[in-house]
């Protein structure tokens, strides 16, 4: 009773990477070309060594291009590397270090299968395995997609449901009985097979939750600015001047402190005014996390007092694009935002969907109606 088992070739079509000419090759372009080297801890790392590469009118090339869900599998060498590409990755071709599994719509369980930890250490073990060559170790495309998986038993186990064992004669009843109990070795297997499973659907759980608030997110921003939300395409990066302005992140910085102020909301940066998704890459930053570094500087040495209990920030995909969502909110004192070293502090409060300065005597009676009763 052990799993039925189906070949990659029977649930994918397995490609070659590419192999480029040594003049296509360049230090920058349009695509990275994405090697074994690229592969660390199932993650997709750029380094040092990378070569970059323009487009180019060759079907192996086009086929090379990675697309989301393809399986990137190292073939050189005698140590297999696993990375499941990403929307979030850099756009790549794949070199000829590597080979491409692609799934289609049809045969999405090979992805979800091989993103699971047994999954992937089935996978790689039988990989290694198949491995060959006497000086060059490499595993060959015709070796990879015959690398057999396990099928989860999702088939109708009918002679055990319900509606057959109550019309079974006892005869039938005792002989079922006792191929059951002489099946200890079945029973241990099922239940390490259950484990298997019980992860594989909470991966499932976990993808289709994210999935269900990405969709509510988007809906978020088809209805545009409010009082509550606001868009911001950038964070340090002037579009007009196509420089770097400490105004682009003092703009940013006022909208958070006029939440802060008012009644608490969100701020979505990498989002154009008509609720286009442009994403954060304009801001020039090496990856997400310097990003969000940089964004808590700006907080710690331009907003007076601290806000660090009132404002979460993360990073969030959307139509394959990364946006930053500052979450804000109603602070239980003013807050002000020192817009440079030499300059007074400012503030800021909501009024419908922008935010105001206030100054002198509505300052004092906005924070006294606001604030001095929280004290």
């Amino acid at each position: 009773m052990s799993n039925p088992l189906q070949t990659i070739s029977e649930l994918a079509t397995v490609f070659p990477g590419f192999s480029p000419k040594p003049d296509e090759r360049k230090r920058r372009g349009a695509y990275l070309l994405l090697g074994g080297r690229n592969i660390k801890g199932g993650k997709l790392v750029k380094t040092d060594k990378d070569s970059c590469i323009d487009e180019i009118d060759r079907e192996s090339f086009r086929r090379a291009i990675a697309r989301p869900g393809d399986i990137i599998v190292s073939t050189l060498f005698d140590r297999r590397k696993l990375h499941v590409y990403s929307s979030r990755d850099p756009h790549a071709v794949v070199n000829n270090s590597c080979a491409i599994i692609r799934s289609g719509e049809q045969s999405d369980y090979i992805v979800s299968y091989l993103r699971t930890i047994e999954g992937q250490k089935d996978f790689l073990g039988k990989a290694s395995r198949a491995t060959g060559g006497a000086f060059i170790p490499r595993l060959s495309v015709k070796n990879l997609a015959a690398i057999q998986i396990p099928m989860l038993p999702l088939q109708d186990l009918a002679r055990l449901g319900d509606a057959e064992i109550e019309k079974s004669e006892q005869d039938g009843l005792l002989q079922l009985k006792k191929e059951l109990v002489s099946k200890d070795g079945t029973i241990n297997e099922l239940k390490a097979r259950y484990e298997e499973m019980e992860r594989f659907y909470q991966n499932r759980i976990k993808t289709i939750e994210a999935q269900i608030a990405a969709n509510d997110f988007a809906s978020q921003i088809e209805h545009g600015e409010t009082a509550h939300l606001e868009f911001k395409s950038t964070l340090r990066w002037n579009m007009h001047r196509k420089a770097f302005g400490k105004e682009i992140e003092n703009e940013v910085l006022k909208t958070v402190v006029a939440f802060c102020n008012t009644n608490g909301g969100e701020l979505l940066i990498g989002v154009a005014d008509d609720g286009s998704i442009l994403g954060v890459a304009d801001d020039r930053f090496k990856n997400n996390d310097k990003f969000l570094l940089h964004l808590g500087n700006l907080l710690a040495d331009r907003v007076l007092p601290s806000i660090v209990q009132f404002v979460d920030y993360e990073m969030v995909d959307i139509e394959a694009k990364s946006i930053c969502r500052v979450k804000c909110k109603l602070s239980t004192r003013e807050v002000w935002l020192k817009p440079d070293k030499n300059s007074p502090a400012q503030f800021f409060v909501r009024h419908g969907s922008s935010s105001t300065q206030l100054d002198g005597p509505e300052a004092v009676v906005y924070i006294r109606d606001h604030f001095d009763q929280k004290k």
